[in-house]
């Protein structure tokens, strides 16, 4: 799947999965807790713990729905035809919405995000984890809060930004059809899947795109 891949678009160093894995080999975490396919995921599990008890407070409210969509606004931020043409607009999953976030969070598209930016960067301080990799695992593990969702695999290892993306990669819901599906192809989604990308807004809440009807899918 297109967005599959756009999570993972840099190198992979570990996978961990919160499931059991009954047909992986497991190796113990030094917590005597837990168990990861890779030992370097254990890491994860402190981190897990506590942006569950004290990002999310073990609920599926609006800093789990605030950090999913994080997760895509960074992630969004590059373009392959650019790249083909010489040109660097933005790295994709790389954390620069929050390491440049005083310019990031003012784009039009970004509007909203300063709110959840804020809330993640002194776990992202006191963790050692990337800011790429810290947006992506605190989207899956806030979802994980939500019944009924699903557990996502998280991939660990992207560098952080060393430069803001450019304004305008985010669609917005004001543009065309013909604009979100050229920009969406852009990274890699079918047309199809573009529309299953907005079937989550059926379970979010714009506060600002109308202010007439807040809190509105």
């Amino acid at each position: 799947m297109a967005f599959k891949a756009l999570l993972s678009i840099v190198s992979v160093l570990a996978v961990f999965q919160g499931a059991s894995a009954a047909l992986t080999r497991r190796v113990a975490c030094p917590d005597g807790k837990n168990t990861a396919t890779n030992a370097a995921c254990c890491a994860l599990f402190p981190i897990r713990d506590d942006i569950v008890q004290n990002l999310f407070h073990n609920q599926c409210a609006e800093e789990a729905h605030e950090s999913l969509r994080l997760t895509f606004h960074d992630a969004v931020a590059f373009s392959p035809a650019a790249q083909a043409r010489g040109e660097f607009v933005g790295g994709g999953a790389d954390g620069s919405i929050v390491l440049f976030s005083d310019i990031e969070t003012a784009f039009h598209a970004n509007d909203g995000t300063d709110e959840i930016v804020a809330l993640q960067k002194p776990f992202i301080a006191k963790h050692n984890i990337s800011a790429a990799d810290f947006i992506q695992f605190a989207g899956a593990v806030g979802l994980a809060q939500c019944p009924g969702a699903p557990q996502l695999e998280f991939l660990l290892g992207r560098k952080d930004a060393t430069q803001p993306a450019n304004d305008g990669l985010v669609p917005e819901p004001f543009d065309t059809v013909d604009s979100i599906l050229a920009r969406l192809l852009d990274v890699g989604f079918q047309d199809f899947e573009v529309v299953w990308l907005l079937s989550a807004h059926t379970v979010a809440a714009a506060d600002r795109v109308d202010t007439t009807i807040p809190r509105t899918p």
